[in-house]
């Protein structure tokens, strides 16, 4: 296996001062898969005292020192970490302790998955104790040993399981899954900003339906809002799924990596469930995007997300449903709430929210959606206006008509709205016009 010369070097040094040294887990799985890793870990029976002494001279610091790991930087950073056993957990997170050993086989049995439980050294060859290699080959995510003792060490390795079987498009045995399932209640040990970096992370790295679906109770027990839309039918010529389902295939259907497009898309109907009314044997669900906002702000602010995001994902759900008519005054409209970026986004949750849906009416959709988008090029390629700093008159125009305090920048966006309507052109004397006729309607 082809490793990157600074990583087969390093290894190389510790090998000639007498040390077993290796690449591992990440890196060796996604080689033999054909990806390019993101990082080459390495592992050593060295403790960290013989690597500094062996790097003597390098540039070389205590990133993990407890957990024997240091941090080299030649050429590019490289962690470099002793064999060790992990002592008891009792968080169901992190051992309390670390022992350091000499054996790589050890090392790996504390490992999570098989696929992530391999090593590999140019003069060696690979260290596979558990069948990795194998499982790469059959497509399988398998806990190394005891899944439901691996789960019970390391709660978050629940959702990593679901990571992996997303990113690799892989299935999880039985007996990995059933105990992935049995140990969910565990993930409330886990912190809030762990449990939204694996789905963060998860959302983005491929098609999350085949995993969310046979684990949705595992998603349930992170977004428990979620579980009202399992098997929620939607009874609608507009829909072919249940509200869950219809939820991953929009995930799905989006093509980008913009993760909070990705989240907006998998909490967009949350609020479906509670708005569901009945009229003349059909649902409909007035208000679930103005609900579903608020139920994501709050789900997401649990979760510890930024607030730009926690913003971005709110707007996102908030106008996904918009009718567009394709006209450029509501456009134009939108633009003037969203800003450029925001209206860009809108139309790729929309986009993606239309193809989770049913065939009735989908080219009439996909049209208006065109048109929208459109009408969005023509508006930013004409310099169109659509916010207060675009109007060519000011607040002293205003004043000099004599409003004042609140009334001016009222006054403002009567004039906004004027010409984003069509109106009045977007020139000082007929806006001036406009809003002295404005002006003494408000006397």
């Amino acid at each position: 296996m082809k490793i990157p010369e600074n990583a087969a070097n390093i290894i190389s040094r510790l090998e000639d001062a007498g040390y077993e040294a290796y690449v591992v887990g990440g890196c060796v799985r996604d080689r033999l898969l054909g990806r390019e890793p993101k990082d080459w870990d390495i592992c050593t029976s060295a403790l960290p005292e013989q690597v500094k002494e062996v790097f003597s001279g390098e540039k070389i610091f205590d990133t993990g020192i407890r957990h024997g790991t240091v941090t080299l930087l030649m050429d590019d950073p490289v962690e470099i970490t002793t064999f060790r056993l992990d002592g008891e957990y009792l968080d169901s997170r992190r051992p309390e302790s670390v022992t350091f050993t000499s054996s790589i086989e050890a090392d790996l049995a504390r490992r999570d998955f098989t696929v992530n439980a391999m090593a590999y050294s140019p003069r060696t060859g690979f260290i596979d104790p558990f069948g990795g290699r194998a499982d790469l080959n059959k497509g399988i995510i398998c806990a190394v040993g005891d899944p439901d003792e691996r789960f019970r060490e390391d709660a978050l390795r629940i959702l990593r399981g679901v990571r992996f079987s997303v990113s690799l498009d892989f299935e999880i045995d039985d007996n990995t899954a059933a105990a992935m399932l049995d140990c969910r209640s565990l993930l409330g040990r886990i912190s809030a900003e762990r449990v939204r970096e694996e789905l963060t992370k998860t959302l983005v790295s491929g098609r999350v339906k085949p995993s969310f679906m046979r684990f949705r109770e595992i998603i349930a027990e992170i977004i428990p809002e979620l579980r009202p839309a399992f098997d929620f039918d939607q009874h609608t010529v507009h829909h072919a799924f249940d509200v869950y389902e219809h939820i991953l295939t929009a995930v799905d259907s989006y093509g980008g990596s913009d993760p909070a497009i990705k989240t907006a898309l998998l909490l967009h109907d949350i609020a479906k469930p509670a708005m569901c009314r009945f009229y003349n044997g059909s649902a409909h669900f007035k208000g679930h995007p103005a609900a579903g906002a608020k139920m994501a702000e709050e789900i997401l602010r649990r979760l510890k997300f930024d607030n730009k995001t926690r913003e971005t994902v709110e707007m996102l759900i908030r106008f996904h449903d918009v009718r567009l008519t394709g006209g450029l005054p509501q456009l134009l409209k939108l633009l003037s709430l969203v800003g450029e970026e925001g209206l860009a986004q809108i139309f790729c949750v929309m986009y993606a929210d239309q193809a989770a849906q049913s065939e009735y009416n989908r080219e009439e959709k996909l049209a208006l959606l065109g048109r929208g988008e459109e009408n969005l090029r023509l508006a930013l390629d004409r310099g169109l206006c659509y916010r207060l700093k675009d109007l060519n008159v000011s607040g002293e125009d205003i004043a000099d008509l004599g409003l004042k305090g609140r009334k001016i920048r009222a006054g403002l966006n009567y004039a906004l709205n004027g010409v984003m309507n069509g109106k009045v052109e977007n020139e000082k004397g007929p806006l001036i016009k406009y809003m002295a006729e404005m002006a003494k309607k408000w006397e």
